[in-house]
């Protein structure tokens, strides 16, 4: 009896990334940031155990990275708001001034605007 050396007869080949897409499913990583970080800057969110994880904006569906370039994009603001503030004087998501500034950014990466009204599960 001969042994077959099956590792020669295979042939290695590489999924292209919406070839990915479409095989991929939910995961047992978590995604780059909470639900609560989506949700505040409008994104809403299902996730699900065995599908992709979903989201929308706007009433829009997005994917897995612009949901994460919008939180990004979010941070930043925050950040260069917050330069040098304590405490009471610090802004978050919900306040005036941070709605503008995001969507002055928002606007020109996505031609968008949010509204301002936080995200959801659905």
């Amino acid at each position: 009896m001969t042994v077959m050396n099956t590792e020669n007869m295979m042939t290695r080949r590489e999924l292209s990334p919406e070839e990915e897409a479409m095989v991929a499913a939910g995961t047992f990583t978590p995604n780059t940031y909470r639900k609560s970080g989506y949700q505040s800057v409008g994104i809403s969110t299902s996730y699900h155990f065995f599908d992709k994880d979903e989201f929308m904006f706007m009433g829009k569906s997005i994917s897995y990275d612009q949901a994460n370039s919008i939180v990004k994009m979010a941070n930043g603001v925050l950040d260069a708001m917050n330069t040098g503030a304590r405490g009471a004087n610090k802004v978050d998501t919900t306040d005036e001034a941070f709605i503008r500034g995001f969507n002055s950014q928002l606007y020109l990466e996505y031609g968008m605007v949010w509204d301002g009204v936080p995200g959801s599960d659905f």
